[in-house]
């Protein structure tokens, strides 16, 4: 059952606006796309941003790896990244290359990939290892690069992240263990949520932590009054439909 309500959460769309907001302090130089589509079949990346400056380096820690051209593939919670997985994306980066219709208008060497996953892939690294050769360098908390490629290869291990430097990322997840987080969280969003982006994350972290949030009854009246706001036009919607 806990399954079945976990596949129902919208991930990527929270993804989407917590990787906007990890690197808003960028936003002016990058281009964000979601489900960016390849082509004409059903094709398609989690997310592309697009550097506008290529001189202009990225300041957030899981931006730096970045050129003009990024490509970013997602696994939510519940999924594993797989060795195929790799490969897949590998190849979207290929044909995203390709299907400009001018020869070379991508230059390889301004792309970069990035895996974000909530699970080591010790199978993929193993592989990569022995049959690509790549390093795995791990800078910081929660980001791991794989060295030896034409390609910038990154992967972001979320609950490796530290809430310090990556707090919404980082607490993107159905495992949140901590009232402490919680109330974090809440505090964090008080400042922001008159904002889209703000709103879409702390839904979906609220509504897979249901039990946590709940939990967390140290919280002021005011914090209480945003998390009501939070959640009251989602749980009308849902009592209209009778759940």
């Amino acid at each position: 059952m806990q399954e079945t309500k976990d596949s129902m959460l919208q991930w990527h769309p929270a993804f989407f606006a917590g990787i906007q907001i990890e690197l808003a302090e960028d936003a002016a130089n990058l281009t964000f796309e979601s489900e960016h589509q390849l082509g004409t079949k059903p094709m398609q990346i989690d997310v592309l941003i697009i550097k506008k400056n290529t001189q202009t380096a990225v300041k957030k820690n899981i931006g730096r790896i970045f050129r003009r051209y990024n490509l970013i593939e997602y696994k939510n919670p519940n999924d594993r990244l797989s060795i195929d997985d790799f490969y897949k994306v590998y190849g979207y980066a290929c044909f995203y290359k390709a299907d400009t219709g001018k020869a070379n208008e991508i230059p390889i060497c301004e792309m970069t990939l990035t895996f974000v996953c909530y699970h080591y892939p010790q199978k993929l690294v193993r592989h990569l290892e022995r049959e690509r050769q790549l390093c795995v360098e791990h800078p910081e908390d929660g980001i791991y690069y794989l060295t030896g490629d034409t390609l910038p290869i990154q992967m972001i291990l979320v609950p490796e992240l530290s809430e310090e430097n990556n707090l919404w990322l980082r607490s993107l997840t159905n495992n949140i263990s901590t009232s402490q987080t919680a109330e974090k969280l809440i505090r964090a969003y008080d400042a922001h949520q008159q904002d889209g982006l703000y709103q879409s994350v702390m839904d979906l972290i609220v509504r897979s932590n249901k039990k946590m949030f709940q939990e967390v009854d140290v919280m002021c009246e005011a914090l209480q009054e945003v998390l009501s706001e939070l959640m009251k036009d989602q749980l009308d919607e849902r009592e209209k439909k009778g759940f």
